[in-house]
């Protein structure tokens, strides 16, 4: 009978007494700009941006071939002048994240204590699309090249005196 209490307590400072926090975050897409790659502006800035071709959707938005946006929705800015396509004008993946951690607190002697911790971020190990390439003139325009950061998990001990 002692047995089965000692247990009971070695099970309660184990398991028990754990507490969790959460957080998500979402976003419908970050804003991002096109620029065209070259210095049609003459400005010496080489910042410029494209003129937009009418009828054509920027978007395609195809995760399968990480193609975001359509070089042929783009032409580039005339000798002289600024592109008619706005700062930001374009947003690229939704993101989507769920951080996890659990906390413990012991307590070990007096005022002397050990908190262990369990954190998990990315729990889900959601893919978060980075922005596309966005400079015109390159070969990989409107293409995704890299995403954020997978599932992490790390623990971490602090022990106060």
């Amino acid at each position: 009978r002692q047995f089965g209490a000692d247990a009971g307590r070695v099970l309660n400072l184990i398991a028990g007494g754990w507490s969790p926090s959460f957080l998500v975050s979402f976003n419908v897409g970050y804003p991002f700009t096109v620029v065209t790659g070259t210095d049609n502006s003459l400005t010496g800035i080489g910042l410029d941006r494209p003129n937009s071709v009418a009828n054509v959707r920027p978007y395609v938005r195809n995760t399968t071939s990480m193609q975001w946006i359509t070089p042929s929705a783009f032409t580039p800015n005339g000798p002289g002048s600024f592109g008619d396509i706005g700062m930001n004008s374009l947003l690229g993946p939704h993101y989507v994240d769920s951080d996890v951690s659990l906390r413990k607190l012991f307590t070990t002697f007096r005022e002397q204590n050990l908190e262990l911790r369990f954190e998990f971020f990315n729990i889900f190990n959601h893919p978060n699309l980075n922005a596309p390439v966005t400079k015109l003139s390159s070969g990989s325009f409107g293409q995704i090249q890299a995403a954020g950061d997978p599932r992490i998990m790390q623990l971490a001990a602090k022990y106060t005196f």
